[in-house]
């Protein structure tokens, strides 16, 4: 009775410890979810950055002629939208990094797993099942299929970004150039005076610095508070506004007074 007794609680570590094992390869999973998503991102950046104004009125109706292509090329279906609508993000406009919770795309992938039929996935630990192919089988058929698993998943995904955020994604890449209908675009302008080092000229020779805002306003137009935050992120003091001259305000302005010296 007691070698039995023994040989069941060594049986019950066993299966812990192997239920243990598997379960600590999610975190893995997770850090490879994060880890593509950024090489993702990196590549958004490099497709819809414009380097010039761009009219948000075109931008809107480029993206929903973009959004319906990418439906269609990519089958962004019915049920895929079902399974991917509660995966959002944020984004950091320092780093220009996305950012989610890895309990949502865990979540989300495990939804995504109760519709595969290439494995055997059992109800509700369809999770586990996953990990176990991937991370712990020593079978290669099963560790392909996995694979296989993945990589379409995260292109599912990704399409289904591109398809649901594509006027989002316009619109926070293109933040400094996006010019909204009767908008004087007033960063661009203030970028300009400073490439003819306007900006600085008055900064030095005008003894009231609120005059400088002032003449500044009077040139470009705009709120007069607005053109004075801009001003203050030109002339050694941090404004700490989100009303900032960018470097990408600045190339542009460089870049235009080049090309009309020329």
């Amino acid at each position: 009775m007691e070698v039995e007794n023994y040989k069941e609680k060594i049986d019950a570590l066993e299966k812990d410890l192997f239920v243990s094992t598997v379960l600590s390869y999610e975190s893995q999973l997770a850090n490879h979810f994060e880890g593509c998503m950024d090489i993702f991102f990196e590549g958004l950046n490099k497709i819809f950055v414009k380097k010039e104004p761009t009219d948000e009125e075109k931008a809107i109706d480029f993206s929903q002629a973009m959004q319906k292509e990418v439906e269609e090329c990519y089958a962004v279906t019915d049920h895929l939208k079902e399974i991917f609508k509660n995966f959002h993000y944020a984004i950091d406009e320092v780093n220009e990094k996305i950012y989610f919770r890895s309990s949502c795309i865990l979540k989300i992938f495990s939804n995504y797993l109760v519709h595969e039929n290439r494995l055997d996935f059992d109800k509700d630990d369809e999770l586990f099942d996953f990990l176990y192919y991937f991370y712990y089988s020593d079978e290669t058929e099963y560790k392909e299929v996995s694979k296989d698993i993945l990589v379409k998943f995260l292109l599912n995904l990704f399409h289904y970004i591109i398809y649901r955020d594509f006027l989002k994604l316009t619109r926070f890449f293109n933040r400094d150039f996006l010019i909204a209908p009767n908008d004087n675009h007033i960063p661009m302008r203030i970028a300009l005076l400073d490439s003819l080092n306007l900006i600085n000229d008055l900064n030095n020779n005008v003894p009231n610095k609120e005059d400088v805002y002032r003449i500044v306003h009077a040139i470009v137009g705009g709120n007069e508070d607005n053109v004075k935050k801009y001003c203050l992120s030109l002339i050694g003091k941090n404004s700490l506004s989100q009303k900032q001259i960018t470097r990408k305000h600045k190339e542009f302005a460089q870049k235009y007074i080049h090309e009309k010296k020329l």
